[in-house]
């Protein structure tokens, strides 16, 4: 799921150096989800909800309302359980499916471009990064293995893969994930999984989106949950100039 929104991660070590900051994560609203949402994704300009079906269905919803802007069906088998969108060079769709194991690519509302098989497992969550410190590309969830696979998303080529914050996690994005088994929302702080706050239901999945003004650095994040609501954190520091180098190295 991609950046979508949730959670600030700027740690305690920052405090002396940098100016005030929000933190813990601070929980601002709520919203229901469409019915049967499995996963979410940071879109250009809404927030996406994948819901499974034959079709499946991609809803567009307002960031901080959750109104519904528009919909449209991605032509995959059933089974879809992850989205995520990629940037550059060309906007892709990407879909898991947990049925058959393979991760789609598809242009914008199009047909399928290409598909491989997840090479660590069960995809589950899905997010494309070009920002997060376990290196860039399409990164998959895979719940049964509580392993995160980083794969090149032109091929399905495993690059890398590190293990869940528990037992079974199913979402992962940037360097936050969640866990089918627990309500934690998780920060991997520099290979060490800490908890960053309890949430209100069990989730299913995330999405991140980091946010920049001239002496700002932050995250807003949303996480989707099992209750059948997503939920929205907010947080920041607020920084020195001579500082921004070391609030940025967090995002690698």
């Amino acid at each position: 799921m991609r950046r979508g929104m949730l959670v600030v991660m700027l740690v305690a070590a920052l405090t002396a150096a940098a100016g005030a900051q929000v933190w813990p994560p601070r929980l601002v609203g709520s919203f229901a989800a469409p019915p049967g949402a499995l996963d979410i994704a940071l879109g250009v300009s809404h927030l996406s909800a994948l819901v499974d079906g034959n079709p499946p269905t991609v809803y567009e919803l307002e960031y901080w309302s959750g109104s519904i802007v528009g919909s449209f069906t991605v032509r995959v088998p059933r089974g879809a359980r992850g989205i995520t969108y990629s940037r550059y060079p060309t906007r892709m769709i990407y879909i898991s499916n947990r049925v058959n194991g393979y991760i789609y690519e598809i242009p914008m509302a199009s047909s399928i471009v290409s598909s491989f098989v997840c090479p660590v497992g069960t995809p589950y969550g899905l997010t494309y990064s070009e920002t997060c410190r376990h290196g860039t590309g399409l990164f998959a969830a895979c719940r049964d293995e509580n392993l995160i696979a980083r794969m090149d998303p032109a091929n399905g080529l495993l690059l890398s893969s590190f293990a869940g914050p528990a037992t079974a996690v199913t979402g992962f994005d940037y360097c936050f994930a969640v866990d089918r088994y627990t309500r934690f929302l998780y920060w991997d702080y520099y290979g060490a999984w800490e908890v960053l706050d309890v949430l209100p239901a069990r989730p299913l999945g995330l999405a991140i989106g980091i946010y920049g003004r001239p002496y700002d650095e932050g995250i807003l994040g949303h996480v989707l949950c099992r209750d059948g609501y997503i939920y929205y954190y907010d947080g920041y520091i607020t920084v020195a100039p001579a500082s921004l180098g070391r609030v940025k190295a967090l995002y690698r």
